[in-house]
Formats: structure tokens, sequence, C-alpha cells
């Protein structure tokens, strides 16, 4: 009985797509409860979000349907379970505190937090450095398109104020 199909055969992300259908439930959800919103400045975000997010996985479904990848037989690599649950635990836990320390001070850290999880060469106090300064100018130009130039607000955090 063979597990795996053979090298050259179509393989689709069956797991990819599972997933675009249940962001597409939580897009249509989300375009749902904006109707009872009146104020079109509360309303125009979310739904340009939800209309993107279900644009963007019926395109990847779409391309996984038409255009399976060829199965490469053996070339994966097994993922690191601890480090999947170290990101979603790193995001969870900048979520959480978010409303104390505020948007900034969270994002910085959980950039910080993810990139440890996911870096799988030796850090060098290079790229050590340059990380981090990419880490926090994404963090804060995320800050100041968000907060000033669409005007969400974005939480400032409590120890702050």
């Amino acid at each position: 009985m063979q597990t795996e199909a053979p090298p050259g055969a179509a393989e689709r992300d069956l797991g990819g797509m599972v997933a675009c259908a249940v962001f597409i439930l939580l897009a249509v959800l989300a375009l749902w409860d904006t109707t009872s919103m009146t104020d079109s400045d509360s309303y125009v975000f979310p739904r340009t979000v939800a209309l993107a997010m279900i644009a963007f996985c019926l395109a990847y479904m779409g391309w996984q349907l038409l255009w399976p990848k060829p199965s490469e037989a053996g070339s994966a690599t097994p993922g690191s379970t601890p480090r999947r649950v170290g990101l979603v635990l790193a995001m969870l836990g900048a979520a959480a505190l978010m409303p104390w320390l505020g948007f900034v001070i969270c994002g910085v850290v959980a950039f910080g937090s993810i990139m440890a999880l996911a870096m799988y060469d030796t850090w060098t106090p290079r790229r050590l450095l340059v990380y981090s300064l990419v880490g926090v100018a994404v963090v804060v130009g995320f800050y100041f398109l968000f907060a000033e130039l669409l005007l969400v607000p974005l939480p400032l955090g409590t120890l702050f104020e």
C-alpha cells in the first residue's frame, strides 16, 4: 500500500483549502456583522478586509484546483511542533497584554518572539541588529499607518496613561 504520491503526480494542498473555506466563512460572518453599523467610518475597514480575505482565499483555492503542485516524494521535512505552539502562544500573549502594554510594545515583543522561534539559521550580531531594526520599523510603521493615517484607535496601554 503506497502512502505517498509518486514523484511528478499532482498534489493539492487540501489542508490549505479547508483553512481557506473556514476563513471565507469567518469573512462572511464579519460582513454580516457590519450590516448593523450605520457609520461608514465603522464598516469600511472591516468590509474591505473581509472582501480581500474572500478574494485571496478563492484565488488560492482556484489555483490549487487548476494547477496543483507536482509531488516531490520524500522532499518535505517535518515541521517543529514546539515552534508552532510557540508561535500561537506568542501571538495570543501579545494580544492578551495589548490593553496593558499597548500596540507598539506588544508588537515589537511579538515580532521578536516570532523571529526567534522561526529562525533556523545561527544568529549573528549583524543578523540580530538588522532583524531588530526591521521589526521595530515594521511595528512602528503599522502603528503610524493605522493610528495616524487611517485613524484606527489602537491601544496605548493602561500602564502608560
